[in-house]
């Protein structure tokens, strides 16, 4: 289909529209000439899809607005900044979606308590589809046709071969509750199944409205955001190892599949009037035989209207969701003590043997000219022109007098024998007598 010479100038709701299939057929219809509001819950997002979209087409009539599915403020919010427009409504898409499966065990919750997968596949565009009718009854009845197109998935299929282990929606568990009830898939499945039953409930209530109804499976997509709160692990195994397996045996399908699927419910002629109908590889399909049972269909959407309030519904208030569960707190671990390099070691052995040289009375480093030795490390005796010219320091060994030796140069009292009696040597005794006090004070 040449969509850039179809013109149907219609105004376009697409939820989730800043990605994948969503934001193809938003680039699809606004070259058709339509009016295309991007409904996004990420603003950086939302906005660099529309400057993505004009950088190709220049003329092109596309908005973002923002909107978050999981919290019905938001939703409600999003509605009236959509009438602050002015602006007619002639077809909504409900594409946006996620599919958690990170960790299967941890529910996780909207702002109004709603478990997550739920709250944001089937309660968010129930709400915003209803708080929409009144807008696009209006324009089916000026035009005779007006369209509400829902994305769902043949995962909606409780006998689909990648639902092993899946069961029926049970509405007494609908947010599942119950305890070992609640994975990541059967959340997903569950909502699917939910938004294919709406399209049933809907499109009987709208027979005569000019507002048609349809539901749709774009297919496997491997390459969407659809996975992006599963783990990093799980998301790398989809898009790298199952998607070219998937491919092989035909099973995958492209984004510009699955776009334009959307863009023909949306406004070929050939849907118009059309509602109530489950659409698969551009063909009618039957749905799940879950799907079809008209009195699950009945109790879901009262159940749905009174979680999201609806005129004419009792209010029901979704349970506090239980507390998180406190992780046991781990003991620290010892800390292994760090190796020492060579150097290191011998520093430390080396101080240590200083240390207990000081402690006997022994020296280390020469202390200003002074070395203590034992009697085997008795040093030769220095002469002044051993120093180059430099005048030779006094040094004195001192023997350890309780084993009662003489080095030659003092007695066993430490006296030293003064044997020329000059004046040099008093003066060189004096300074010895300093040094000698010096280091018995460095010695203790």
């Amino acid at each position: 289909m040449n969509y850039k010479h179809t013109m149907t100038g219609r105004v376009i709701i697409i939820t989730g529209a800043n990605s994948g299939i969503g934001f193809e057929a938003a680039k699809k219809l606004c070259e058709a000439g339509n009016d295309v509001i991007l409904a996004c819950r990420d603003e950086v997002k939302g906005k660099a899809a529309v400057e993505n979209i004009l950088k190709e087409n220049p003329n092109a009539l596309a908005t973002y607005l923002q909107l978050d599915l999981a919290d019905m403020a938001s939703i409600r919010k999003f509605v009236e900044d959509f009438h602050a427009l002015g602006k007619k409504l002639n077809v909504l898409v409900n594409n946006a979606g996620l599919f958690l499966k990170g960790d299967d065990r941890v529910r996780q919750f909207t702002k109004d308590n709603f478990e997550l997968t739920m709250g944001t596949n089937h309660l968010g565009p129930f709400l915003l589809t209803h708080l929409l009718l009144e807008d696009l009854k209006k324009t089916g009845k000026e035009t005779g046709d007006s369209r509400i197109v829902m994305v769902s998935s043949s995962l909606h299929d409780v006998n689909e071969r990648m639902n092993r282990g899946s069961s029926v929606l049970d509405l007494e568990n609908f947010f599942l509750d119950k305890e070992g009830t609640y994975s990541g898939q059967q959340a997903y499945k569950n909502s699917k199944v939910a938004m294919v039953m709406s399209t049933y409930s809907l499109a009987q209530q709208l027979e005569g409205t000019g507002v048609s109804v349809t539901c749709m499976n774009p297919g496997f997509i491997p390459t969407t955001d659809l996975s992006r709160d599963a783990s990093s692990v799980a998301r790398f195994m989809l898009r790298y190892l199952m998607a070219p397996m998937f491919k092989l045996a035909k099973i995958s399908r492209t984004v510009d599949h699955g776009s334009k699927m959307i863009v023909d419910l949306s406004i070929s002629e050939k849907y118009k009037g059309v509602s109530g109908k489950y659409f698969d590889d551009f063909e009618e399909k039957e749905s799940s035989e879950e799907s079809r049972d008209e009195d699950l269909q009945k109790r879901l959407y009262e159940l749905s209207a009174r979680y999201c309030c609806l005129d004419g519904y009792e209010a029901l208030t979704a349970p506090a969701p239980p507390p998180p569960e406190e992780k046991p707190v781990k003991s620290p671990k010892a800390k292994t003590p760090k190796k020492k390099s060579k150097e290191e070691k011998e520093e430390k052995e080396a101080k240590e043997t200083t240390e207990n040289d000081q402690s006997q009375g022994k020296g280390g480093p020469d202390v200003e000219g002074i070395k203590f030795v034992d009697e085997e490390d008795k040093p030769e005796e220095e002469k002044p022109e051993d120093r180059d010219g430099e005048p030779a320091k006094v040094t004195v060994t001192v023997e350890d007098t309780s084993k009662g030796e003489d080095t030659g140069n003092q007695g066993n009292d430490g006296e030293i024998k003064n044997e020329g009696k000059t004046e040099e040597i008093m003066e060189k005794g004096k300074a010895i007598e300093q040094e000698e006090a010096k280091v018995e004070v460095a010695a203790q």
